[in-house]
This record gives structure tokens, sequence and C-alpha cells, in this order.
């Protein structure tokens, strides 16, 4: 069992502390993910408070099939799609999508350290969701191709497939910028 299934298991026993624990383990990593979903920083943030919200309030039941890790992607993507459905019901002005620019790559900066990953998480960023989702899940949250598998609802044959497409697009975009990598 890992860190993150044990503070839960704690938290359902009462320890609130363990429920900080996770929101301070897993958000920033939870909050980028949905990102890679909703393509809003500030958005992406709501649903992951969300998705933790869902943790405390409902309490569902973890079962160890999959990491902690991967069950709480899994919520995390499941809220963000949620979110999808209502931001097509609801549309926001351009001075309220101009307002978000500034704060995005602050957020990620922290996190993903160094100027290589900067520049790729960039290019990342032009690819399709699907690509930066799987890519997203394996090569910076550390997640095998089965456990990603489930975090998009897919097969873990799909989802290698989706890898190996995605890394050939990433290559193709570095490229296209005159980056020199390899991946």
């Amino acid at each position: 069992m890992d860190n993150g299934a044990s503070s839960y298991l704690r938290f359902l026993d009462g320890d609130n502390d363990a429920f900080v624990e996770l929101v301070r383990e897993y958000s920033d990593g939870l909050t980028l993910f949905i990102n890679t979903i909703v393509g809003d920083i500030h958005i992406s943030e709501e649903a992951a408070d969300d998705a933790f919200m869902k943790l405390y309030v409902d309490r569902p039941k973890y079962k160890p099939e999959y990491s902690f890790k991967t069950w709480l992607y899994t919520i995390g993507r499941n809220t963000a799609l949620n979110y999808l459905k209502k931001l097509k019901r609801h549309r926001f002005s351009p001075a309220e999508d101009l307002s978000y620019i500034s704060d995005e790559t602050d957020i990620e900066a922290e996190y993903i350290k160094g100027e290589d990953r900067i520049i790729i998480s960039r290019c990342i960023k032009a690819l399709k969701n699907e690509y930066a989702q799987v890519l997203f899940l394996v090569y910076f949250e550390g997640l095998t191709v089965a456990e990603a598998a489930k975090v998009m609802g897919k097969s873990p044959r799909q989802t290698t497939q989706l890898l190996y497409c995605a890394k050939k697009a990433l290559k193709d975009e570095m490229e296209r910028r005159g980056i020199d990598g390899q991946i």
C-alpha cells in the first residue's frame, strides 16, 4: 500500500491531518493533470478542489486494485469531464479569459523543475489533449501504462498506442520549434 492509500485510510478512521497530507502531496499534480483536460489552470484548480471535496465529503471506499494516485486521478478526470460539460453551457467573455493567462506558467514552472522540462511542457501543451494527458501521466506523474489506461478510461493496448503516437507528435513538435533532444 502506498503512502497516499495509507493516509486516506487514516483519514477514513478519523485522522483529519492525514487528509491535509493527501492534499499537499497530490494537489499540484492533480491540478496540472486536470489542466491537460480543461485547458484552463484556474478551472483546473477548482476541479481539483472539487475532487478532494468528494473524498472529504463522500468518503468513497478505496480499493487497492490500483495505486492511490491512479484512483485519485480517475476521480479527477471524471470531475474535469463534468466541468467541461458545464463549460459548454456557460461561455466566458474574452476579458475573463485574459485574466487567467498571467498565472498559468508560474504554477507549472514551480512544479516542473528545470529548463528542459519547461520547454517540453510547452511542446506538450501544443499537442492534442489525449496526447498531453498520456504523456503527463506516464512521464511526469510516473504512472504505469496500465494505471494511465485506468485513469483515461482506455484499455492498456489503446493507451500504449496512444503513448507511441503522443511521443511521435511530441518529437515532431520539438523539431518544428527547433529543439533537439531525445524523448
